[in-house]
C-alpha cells in the first residue's frame, strides 16, 4: 500500500516539476520581452494617444514582429550580408565576443537550418573498438576511390562534437528521426528506445554492431 502511494506520488512530481518550470520559464521569457519593448510602444501610443495607459502585451508583440523582421532579413542575400559584417565586428569585442560566440554556438545547434543538415541518424564504432556512439549523417564524400561518411558525433549535448569520415560499410542506419535522436542526447540516454532498429538495406552491410 505504501509503496504504490509513494510510486504515485513520485510519479505525479516527475510530471508536475517539467509543466511547472517550463510555465514559470516562458512567463519569465515574456515580462523580460514586455518589460524590454513596452517602454517603445507606450511612448508612441502615449505621443498620439495622451489619456491611453499601458496597454499588457504589446511589447510581446512588439518583439515577435522584430523577431520576425529579422529572420526575414537573414534569409536574403543583402541581409545576410549585414549580419555578417556585424557578426564580424562583435568578434572584434575583447571579453564580450566570447560570451557572443558560446551564445551563438548553442543557438546555432538548434536552428532550422543546422538540423537540415542532419541527412540521418547513424551507430558508429566510436571512441574505440567495441563501444558505439550515436551519430547524424551530414554528407558522403569522395577519397581515394572509396566512399566515406561524415559524421557528426555530439561529444557535449548536442552544440559540441567530433566530425568523422568513416567507412560507409562500417556504418549502421538506425530507423531513428533527427528529432528522436536529438531528444536521446539531450535526456543524457534516459529517452532511448527499448530497441534501436537498423535499416537493412545500404549502409550497414558486413557491420556487425550490437543493435538492441
Amino acid at each position: 500500500m505504501y509503496g504504490n502511494v509513494k510510486k504515485s506520488f513520485l510519479t505525479g512530481l516527475f510530471v508536475l516539476v517539467p509543466l511547472v518550470v517550463s510555465m514559470m520559464l516562458l512567463l519569465w521569457f515574456f515580462e523580460k520581452v514586455d518589460d524590454l519593448f513596452s517602454p517603445v510602444i507606450d511612448g508612441v501610443v502615449r505621443s498620439l494617444l495622451p489619456d491611453t495607459g499601458h496597454i499588457p502585451g504589446t511589447g510581446i508583440l512588439a518583439g515577435m514582429v522584430v523577431i520576425l523582421l529579422l529572420g526575414t532579413l537573414a534569409r536574403n542575400v543583402a541581409g545576410k550580408r549585414l549580419l555578417d559584417a556585424l557578426d564580424r565586428l562583435i568578434q572584434r569585442i575583447p571579453g564580450y565576443r566570447t560570451v557572443y560566440s558560446t551564445i551563438k554556438q548553442l543557438t546555432n545547434a538548434f536552428s532550422p537550418e543546422s538540423t537540415k543538415s542532419f541527412k540521418e541518424v547513424l551507430l558508429v564504432e566510436y571512441p574505440k573498438e567495441g563501444s558505439y556512439a550515436l551519430g547524424f549523417r551530414t554528407m558522403t564524400v569522395e577519397e581515394g576511390g572509396r566512399r566515406l561518411v561524415v559524421v557528426y558525433v555530439p561529444t557535449n549535448n548536442l552544440y559540441l562534437g567530433e566530425v568523422l569520415f568513416i567507412p560507409e560499410e562500417t556504418t549502421v542506419r538506425l530507423e531513428m528521426s533527427i528529432e528522436q535522436a536529438v531528444r536521446l542526447l539531450m535526456s543524457g540516454g534516459i529517452a532511448a528506445p527499448r530497441e534501436l532498429r537498423r535499416i537493412q538495406e545500404g549502409l550497414d552491410k558486413g557491420f556487425d554492431a550490437p543493435v538492441l
